[in-house]
């Protein structure tokens, strides 16, 4: 099992800092009573609005499906590549037979890699949801340790902007994460809320904090303010559902630009073309895991505190 941890927090399916609360100075954490930006915007994975109660997806969410998508080309062009190869010395009299099983070696192996990537994701849930009730002031959302829905006090959370995950040689990509903590600091669970960002280094650092921390504060104030009446309401397309079209499932991978700046719009368009094919097999896997995938359930005592609004179906 710790090996497997291993492997998953490697390939950045399990998020760094789940587990472990990150060092004082080394990255960003935010105070519950004092404002962690001048404004406040709502995630684009808001799942419920109301007066009383916001549901926003993981960061997860915006990758859920990516390995279902690419292990199974993985599998599909290794099983390919050996069924071409593998038949050479029936029809090629240069080619020996001792050869096959080493093509099943070079061919094969790496199929079992991909297969067990796809079924690694294809186990977890499709979405793991985190509840904010205002009148309550109690924060929901399904454990790390067993995938069960825990409830705890809004003040014994901790947020934080952490790494998830080394992004390769551009940068890394950041959360917001959520620690609830024992007497002595340590993590009992965490969650994560809203949108990941990429850091692109030194010089956009800031961008990735800033964006970050609006997302933050629009939680806090929902949380915190008597009055919410002048908080913006998420638009339409700040919302994600898990019975997307695949289009929609293909915009959640990889998410539209909106800029009025030409030259933004036009290399937009260009990523969007050289991208083409990574955000339809991610678009594909993030679809049917939305479909397809388990979905976690509320427990009664939650659904009854915060409205039945909060039960999620991919059906």
């Amino acid at each position: 099992m710790k090996r497997r941890i291993q492997v998953l927090k490697s390939l950045g399916m399990m998020p760094k800092y789940q587990f472990e609360l990150p060092a004082d100075g080394k990255e960003r954490r935010f105070s519950l009573d004092e404002p962690a930006a001048d404004d406040a915007r709502p995630t684009c994975l808001t799942l419920l609005y109301s007066n009383e109660v916001l549901a926003v997806a993981d960061s997860e969410f915006e990758r859920r499906g990516i390995y279902l998508g690419w292990g199974t080309v993985g599998v599909l062009f290794s099983a390919i590549s050996f069924a071409f190869i593998a038949s050479v010395p029936f029809y090629s009299p240069l080619a020996s037979f001792w050869a096959i099983p080493g093509f099943v070696l070079i061919f094969l192996s790496p199929a079992a890699g991909f297969l067990w990537l796809a079924r690694q994701e294809v186990k977890r849930y499709a979405i793991y949801p985190v509840v904010f009730n205002r009148r309550m002031g109690n924060v929901h959302f399904f454990s790390i340790h067993d995938g069960q829905p825990v409830t705890y006090p809004w003040r014994r959370c901790t947020f934080c902007i952490v790494p998830k995950r080394a992004g390769g040689p551009e940068g890394r990509d950041y959360e917001v994460r959520g620690y609830v903590l024992n007497e002595y600091d340590g993590v009992l669970d965490s969650f994560s809320i809203g949108e990941e960002m990429i850091n692109l280094g030194h010089v956009t650092g800031s961008m990735t904090e800033r964006w970050l921390s609006c997302q933050f504060e629009y939680v806090r104030q929902f949380m915190t303010l008597q009055d919410i009446s002048g908080l913006d309401a998420p638009k339409e397309d700040d919302y994600v559902s898990l019975k997307p079209s695949f289009r929609q499932a293909m915009e959640v991978v990889d998410p539209k630009v909106n800029s009025k700046s030409l030259v933004i719009k036009l290399l937009s368009v260009l990523m969007s073309v050289v991208t083409f094919i990574p955000k339809v097999v991610g678009g594909a896997g993030h679809y049917f895991c939305c479909k397809y995938c388990k979905v976690p359930q509320w427990s009664q005592e939650i659904i009854d505190e915060c409205g039945p609004e909060i039960v999620l179906s991919n059906r």
